[in-house]
């Protein structure tokens, strides 16, 4: 009996040392706690979280205005009759004075139809002064004498028609500025309509925005800008100077007009740019986060 007894309790024994192997061997194996389910720290939190994204608002919180420079004036010249080219007297970027002869074209044909028209008038005339002579001598009635005067008032019409014309063949500059671009070459025919010189002045660059509605609270001509012009890279001041009179009703913008400064002398029309409103502190109205003044 006592050696069944020792039987099992080597059993036992056995049993207990094979289960405390097993338990030992499965927490070696366990990921821990804090690797598994651990909790973040604040620091931890703070490194591993990405940076926020730049704010597509200036600092100022006022979202910037896309803007395009203007000529404070800019002529595109074509030709109103069909010539041929004769002369250029200028080339591209050239500095010229308001009167200044840009193109000629040669006329010849507009020409001879003009002296036509002497003729036809000197003609008229002679007519007519024969009739008023006769009809001193009651050799010829009032009607003649009324029609030989309308034929002398028909061909001097005429002359001044041809005239008119004529003057279309030269070109000249209307006012001071530069030559932005010459469409046409000597010896070419131009026929009416056709595109020939563009000139754009000297004087102060202008923008043309189209700004959110809601600036009409506060906007009014006088209002100051910050612009900067993306092909300088500089900063520039403009004054608003003119509101359109209608809100694009599917924008919801509004279309305003800005003058740069005197010390914009390097901004030439066709650059662009972003604007971003100047807000006076005494503007209670303006909105919120918009540069100061």
């Amino acid at each position: 009996m006592n050696n069944v007894n020792e039987g099992w309790r080597s059993v036992r024994a056995l049993m207990l040392l094979t289960g405390l192997a097993l338990c030992a061997s499965a927490f070696a194996a366990d990921p821990t706690p804090a690797a598994a389910g651990a909790v973040a720290t604040p620091d931890a939190a703070v490194a591993a979280a990405p940076e926020s994204a730049p704010d597509a608002t200036a600092d100022n919180g006022a979202a910037p205005v896309r803007f395009l420079v203007m000529a404070n004036q800019e002529s595109p010249l074509s030709s109103v009759v069909a010539g041929r080219v004769s002369q250029v007297n200028v080339e591209l970027g050239d500095t010229v004075k308001a009167g200044k002869l840009l193109v000629t074209l040669d006329c010849s044909e507009l020409k001879a139809r003009r002296d036509a028209a002497d003729a036809e008038y000197s003609a008229a005339q002679i007519k007519y002064e024969a009739k008023a002579k006769l009809q001193g001598l009651h050799s010829a009635g009032a009607l003649e004498v009324g029609l030989a005067a309308a034929d002398v008032n028909r061909t001097r019409s005429q002359i001044k028609i041809l005239e008119a014309q004529l003057a279309q063949c030269r070109f000249t500059a209307p006012f001071d500025g530069r030559v932005a671009r010459i469409y046409v070459k000597e010896g070419q025919g131009v026929g009416a309509g056709a595109q020939v010189i563009d000139l754009v002045s000297n004087g102060t660059r202008k923008a043309r925005l189209n700004v959110p509605s809601g600036w009409t609270t506060w906007l009014a001509p006088g209002a100051q800008l910050d612009a900067v012009v993306g092909e300088t890279g500089k900063h520039y001041p403009m004054t608003v100077t003119h509101i359109s009179g209608r809100v694009d009703a599917v924008s919801q913008t509004i279309e305003i007009e800005a003058e740069f400064g005197s010390d914009a002398q390097d901004v030439l029309p066709g650059m662009s740019g972003r604007a971003t409103p100047v807000c006076p502190k005494a503007a209670a109205q303006c909105q919120s986060g918009t540069t100061n003044s």
